[in-house]
């Protein structure tokens, strides 16, 4: 059995789907007050709980051999916060793999900056990192470059988000949905792109459907077993590449233009005191200022996934748009 938490954001979707479709037995760890009915159906066990319930956890967890992990605070639902959900939740989820004898756990992370410590998001990933580096536990760690389906919206469309199960940018969180509406015509209304960071700035941006792939085929195989995986895109490409890329497929000129990681620096900290996670969010566009450059092909090759590059990303998701 794979217990998959974080089932019903859009990278745990993809990941249940490819795993029912391999014939693997699944099981979603779903809230009852959450969204996931589209995962109802053959294939897919679901168990109820939540992150914050220790006791859930266990039950989830038993007859689990394998744990793929998904589940973050950053677009949050209720009351959860980093701590309660990142923080305890984890250890407790760590806590009931080791009593239950999973036999691999696979965490999905992120890159590495000089300033992890002070982003809730990062903070929390490198501390369940080593929290799962101390546990005994056979883990498999895949630090992320930018998933092209979020960022590739972020700076002013809403067409990554075609033909996607759970897409993240539609999640109803109140800040993301101000800042999609802000900012998800900018690109095809004014054929601007609003970057975080400046023009050296690079990045391996990788798709959502591609991680699901690397970490379902991280399952069982040897390059994967007690490891930090950093993973990305097949290419390295700057914003400015980007921008070319859309004025390609939309047939205009897309303009980048660069907001300095600095603003998005002092937004995080004026949001603070009211709000963790629009803070959070804002500290997430600071340090995309700083460049990802993973070179994963031989990796994603060693556990046969091939990736998309980001003009296969945006013709695909434009095709889909023009068929609707």
């Amino acid at each position: 059995m794979i217990l998959v938490v974080g089932a019903t954001g859009q990278l745990g979707t993809a990941i249940v789907r490819k795993l029912v479709a391999g014939g693997q037995p699944v099981r979603a760890f779903v809230r009852r007050t959450g969204q996931y009915q589209h995962l109802q159906g053959a294939g897919v066990e679901l168990a109820f709980g939540d992150l914050r319930d220790p006791a859930s956890l266990d039950a989830a967890c038993r007859g689990a051999e394998v744990v793929i992990a998904t589940a973050n605070a950053i677009l949050p639902q209720g009351s959860s916060s980093f701590e309660a959900v990142e923080g305890k939740g984890y250890q407790d989820l760590i806590a009931a793999c080791r009593k239950h004898g999973v036999k691999q756990f696979i965490f999905i992370s992120v890159p590495v900056t000089p300033y992890d410590d002070t982003v809730p998001s990062f903070r929390y990933k490198r501390l369940n990192e080593q929290r799962l580096q101390a546990s005994g536990l056979n883990y498999t760690i895949l630090r992320a470059s930018l998933f092209m389906d979020c960022w590739f919206a972020f700076i002013g469309s809403t067409l990554p988000a075609r033909g996607a199960e759970a897409p993240t940018i539609e999640r109803q969180y109140w800040f993301l949905k101000v800042f999609m509406k802000g900012v998800g015509n900018l690109i095809p209304g004014t054929g601007t792109a609003l970057i975080p960071g400046n023009a050296q700035v690079r990045h391996a941006f990788i798709a959502t459907d591609d991680v699901a792939s690397i970490m379902v085929n991280a399952i069982g195989h040897p390059a994967a077993e007690r490891a930090i995986l950093e993973i990305g895109g097949p290419e390295i490409l700057s914003w400015q590449q980007v921008a070319d890329i859309y004025s390609k497929e939309l047939g205009r000129k897309v303009r980048p233009v660069y907001a300095p990681g600095g603003v998005f620096r002092s937004m995080r900290a004026v949001m603070s005191p009211f709000s963790e996670a629009a803070s959070d969010i804002m500290g997430l566009n600071w340090l995309v200022a700083y460049s990802t450059p993973y070179e994963s092909r031989k990796s994603a090759g060693e556990l046969g996934v091939q990736l998309t590059s980001a003009e296969e990303f945006i013709h695909n998701k434009a095709t889909l748009a023009k068929s609707s």
